[in-house]
């Protein structure tokens, strides 16, 4: 009986040891077999793996190196454009069996069509900092309205840092030369006032149609100068009535904003969501203030920026700031290659005092796709 016994369990052993020695590495149909493939911002891509010989095996997906499922699926989905490594491991006791995909995702264009239009469609945000004309005609949100299929109107945008961004009603792309015009209210010799701003750019990479993507900046004639500061911040405090405003920087500065009696309100922004202080940051031009004769002057800067009276982009002739996407650079420096954007902001790029003439603040009175004829 006890021979039988073992003989028995012997024999199981081997049928077991039989069954495990059968077993084979995954042999793996993928629904998607090609290794490089592209998709769309906020699309679905459904990604599976498959039996060829009915052995069962575990699942593993990576995106970025990331484990996203242990299903034998996995739909993809872009929040954005960028490529993406999305990396497929089947296995088991036997073996494994591996696949990489390289998802290319683009960022979304809106194309131009014959009923495009060259001008601003549409303000997306409008936050001066303290000046003369603000809580005015020249400073109040709906003003800003008003640059929308024009450049006729005019908004001020404060001292440094005060901006305002826009769009058009389709994406504008990087030809050869410039691209964009911008057009603001600077006057030239022998009396220059130029009120230069910085321009940067962005693309809808997430394609929700809001401005809140990576912004790069357009590289002016003084972006490489030691004169200029980068990571430049400043705040204003509210001071809550009509009395001059006063900043500290993050360079261990602090200053004013002084009123005049020709604006006799109170220059911070009464509309903006902070009303206690406000921050604003970016790249500090130089200040280029002075006199001829009795009279003050604010020179401009030869290329690259709003509001500027600039021989660097003949501003006499066109009467526009001309500016090129292939300028942009993001926020260490390195040059962006761009074949389109979808945002457009412009910002004061000086903490300057014109004396009696208020704080060097930039105007815009509207802007063109120079793509568009």
């Amino acid at each position: 009986m006890k021979k039988s016994i073992s003989y028995a369990l012997l024999f199981c052993l081997f049928l077991f040891s039989c069954k495990k020695d059968k077993q084979m590495a995954p042999d793996v149909n993928l629904l998607i077999k090609a290794g490089a493939l592209q998709a769309k911002v906020a699309a679905i891509t459904t990604f599976s793996a498959g039996t060829n010989n009915g052995q069962a095996f575990q699942h593993e997906w990576k995106l970025d190196g990331k484990v996203v499922s242990t299903l034998y699926n996995f739909n993809f989905t872009a929040t954005k454009a960028g490529t993406y490594i999305l990396a497929y491991k089947g296995y088991n006791e036997a073996g494994e069996f591996k696949h990489t995909y390289t998802i290319t995702v683009p960022v979304p264009v809106v194309d131009i069509t014959a009923n495009s239009s060259r001008y601003i469609s549409r303000i997306f945000e409008y936050l001066p900092a303290p000046g003369q004309f603000v809580n005015e005609t020249l400073g109040k949100p709906e003003q800003a309205q008003k640059l929308i299929g024009s450049t006729t109107n005019l908004i001020s945008l404060g001292g440094f840092g005060g901006y305002i961004i826009f769009g058009f009603d389709h994406s504008v792309v990087n030809n050869s030369g410039n691209d964009l015009a911008i057009y603001g209210n600077p006057s030239g010799a022998p009396y220059h006032f130029s009120e230069p701003g910085i321009v940067m750019v962005s693309q809808d990479s997430n394609g929700n149609g809001l401005a809140d993507d990576e912004w790069y900046e357009l590289a002016g004639s003084e972006y490489t100068k030691t004169t200029t500061i980068k990571n430049y911040e400043i705040t204003y405090t509210n001071p809550k009535a009509f009395a001059n405003v006063t900043w500290k920087d993050n360079q261990g500065n602090s200053g004013e904003v002084k009123v005049n009696n020709f604006h006799k309100h109170n220059f911070y922004p009464e509309f903006a969501a902070n009303q206690e202080n406000i921050t604003f940051k970016g790249t500090l031009l130089p200040p280029s203030t002075g006199k001829v004769g009795s009279i003050i002057i604010s020179s401009p800067f030869d290329w690259g920026y709003t509001d500027s009276y600039s021989t660097g982009d003949d501003y006499k002739t066109n009467l526009y700031n001309s500016l090129d996407l292939s300028w942009a650079v993001d926020k260490n420096g390195s040059k962006v290659d761009l074949k389109t954007i979808d945002f457009v902001k412009v910002y004061t790029g000086q903490s300057a005092d014109a004396g009696s003439l208020g704080e060097i603040s930039t105007e815009v009175k509207g802007a063109v796709d120079l793509g568009i004829k």
